[in-house]
C-alpha cells in the first residue's frame, strides 16, 4: 500500500503516530527538506517514536521514508490529469476527438493504476491463486464482465473458476468454500452488503480472500488479507460510463493472471496451446 494511503488511513497507530502522521500529510511539500531531529521537534515526538511509525509502514526508517516519499510524490506528479474520468469528451468534440480522449483516459488510467502496484503483493495475490482449489469471484455489474474475462484466460490454464454471484447464487457459493478454496471480491466502492457479509464468513471461517477495489478503507477492504487497491477516480451517479474503473479493473486482473501464468510458465504455455488446438479442431468437426 501506498506511504500517503498508509498515513492518512492511520489504522492501529497510536497517539503519538497519528500526530506524526496528521502532520506529515499537512506539511506534505515541505517533508522532503526535514531530517528526523526537526520532524521529532515539530511533532513534539521523539527520534524513536518517528521510527517505529515507519516501522509500522514497512519500512527500515526516516531514510527509506523519505525516498518512499519522494518516489510518491513524482509519481502523483506524473498523474496529474487534464482528461476528466467521469467526462472525459465533450458534446461538440468529433469522433476522433473522442477517440483520443479515450486512449490518453485508458494510457492516465493504467499508469495511476501502476504506481499503486507492489511486488510482494503481487506475488501473494498470485501464489495464493495458483494454489487454492477453486476460485469464487464476487462481482456484479460491468465488474463482472472483468470478472468473465478473467475466469476465461484462467480457465485455460486449467484453474477451476466460478462468478459466485452470477444468478444471484453467491450464498449457497460462500458456504460450500473450504481453506483449499480462494475468493475475489471485484468492487470499485466496496459497499455491497453482500460483500461484506460472505467476507464476514471468510474471515471466520478462515478461508482465504482477495479483495480489489478503490476504497481501501472500506470494511470490506480492512477486512481482506490480501487488499489491491485501484485509483479512486469516478464519482458514483455523475458519469457518462464506468470508463477509468473498469480499464483499471482489467489492467489489475491481466497483471495477476500474468503474474499466475508466470509461476508454471511452461506448463501453461502448454495448456494454452492445447486448448487452443482443442478449440481448433473442435471448429473444424462442427464445420458444416
Amino acid at each position: 500500500m501506498r506511504i500517503l494511503t498508509q498515513l492518512s488511513e492511520m489504522q492501529t497507530f497510536t497517539p503519538n503516530e497519528k500526530s506524526i502522521a496528521a502532520y506529515i500529510l499537512m506539511q506534505k511539500e515541505n517533508m522532503l527538506q526535514m531530517n528526523i531531529q526537526e520532524l521529532a521537534k515539530a511533532t513534539y515526538t521523539s527520534h524513536s517514536a518517528i521510527n517505529r511509525l515507519t516501522h509500522k509502514l514497512g519500512l527500515t526508517g526516516f531514510k527509506e521514508f523519505i525516498i518512499k516519499l519522494a518516489t510518491e510524490f513524482q509519481q502523483n506528479t506524473q498523474n496529474i490529469s487534464s482528461i476528466d474520468p467521469n467526462y472525459p469528451f465533450g458534446l461538440d468534440e468529433s469522433p476522433l476527438q473522442v477517440a483520443k480522449e479515450i486512449a490518453a483516459l485508458m494510457k492516465e488510467t493504467i499508469d495511476k493504476n501502476f504506481a499503486f502496484m507492489d511486488d510482494e503483493l503481487l506475488s501473494q495475490t498470485a501464489n495464493r491463486l495458483d494454489q487454492a482449489k477453486r476460485i469464487f469471484i464476487y462481482a456484479l455489474g460491468d465488474s463482472q464482465i472483468r470478472a468473465k474475462s478473467f475466469q476465461n484466460k484462467l480457465i485455460k490454464i486449467n484453474k477451476y473458476v466460478v462468478i459466485a454471484t452470477e444468478l444471484y447464487e453467491w450464498a449457497y457459493h460462500t458456504v460450500n468454500l473450504t481453506e483449499e478454496d480462494c475468493a475475489i471480491f471485484l468492487t470499485y466502492h466496496g459497499k455491497s452488503p453482500i460483500y461484506l457479509q460472505a467476507a464476514q464468513h471468510f474471515t471466520r471461517k478462515k478461508i482465504p480472500f482477495i479483495t480489489i477495489t478503490a476504497t481501501h478503507s472500506s470494511e470490506l477492504a480492512k477486512l481482506s488479507p490480501i487488499c489491491i487497491q485501484v485509483p479512486n477516480d469516478e464519482v458514483k451517479h455523475a458519469k457518462i460510463g464506468t470508463f477509468s474503473s473498469q480499464i483499471a479493473f482489467d489492467y489489475v486482473l491481466n497483471v495477476i493472471y500474468s503474474c499466475i501464468y508466470k509461476i508454471s510458465y511452461s506448463k501453461n504455455k502448454k495448456s494454452t496451446i492445447d486448448s487452443l488446438k482443442s478449440s481448433y479442431i473442435d471448429e473444424l468437426m462442427n464445420d458444416e
